[in-house]
């Protein structure tokens, strides 16, 4: 049902579906603003929307690249998925940087997308950002594994009751 298929499913219920499979490719999310997200093997490698600023465009308007280099690095990477890639290569970027920037890009992003659970969305098999891959970008992995590991930690102690000594 998932692939190329309108999705009826909540957006919630269709990337744990993704997730679970391993499923690598993008997620169309139709309506306003509508947008992407992007999955490697199950983990959202990237997501896109209108409504929220894009890895270069926070890069350039924060300063940290002049336009041109953006522009050039964009133009080198894209075509072959690997902008991450040339952007740590050229030392534009440290990897834990891009890791935190990529991370804040599909937070903002994803937070708009997922508030769309009625609209149509459907999954193209395959399809990948021109990003690439960024290593160490833990955010991507849908609700179900973040919900796993919330459960597996043990809730907060109550304190002891203190036990004082009466002498004679």
């Amino acid at each position: 049902m998932i692939p190329g298929s309108p999705a009826t499913a909540s957006m919630r219920r269709l990337l744990t579906e993704l997730g679970e499979s391993g499923r690598t490719g993008a997620l169309h999310i139709g309506g306003v603003p509508g947008g992407v997200l992007y999955l490697i093997t199950g983990r959202i490698s990237y997501a896109e929307s209108p409504a929220c600023p894009g890895l270069g465009e926070r890069l350039v308007s924060s300063g940290r690249l002049a336009r041109q280099t953006w522009r050039a690095v964009y133009a080198e990477g894209r075509g072959g998925h690997r902008v991450g890639r040339v952007l740590l290569r050229d030392g534009w970027l440290g990897r834990n940087e891009l890791s935190l920037r990529v991370a804040t890009v599909i937070a903002d992003a994803a937070h708009v997308l997922l508030q769309q659970a009625d609209a149509p969305a459907h999954f193209v098999p395959g399809e990948r950002h021109w990003l690439g891959e960024v290593p160490g970008v833990e955010l991507g992995s849908p609700g179900h594994l973040t919900a796993a590991r919330l459960r597996a930690v043990p809730g907060p102690r109550r304190p002891r009751k203190r036990v004082t000594a009466t002498g004679p």
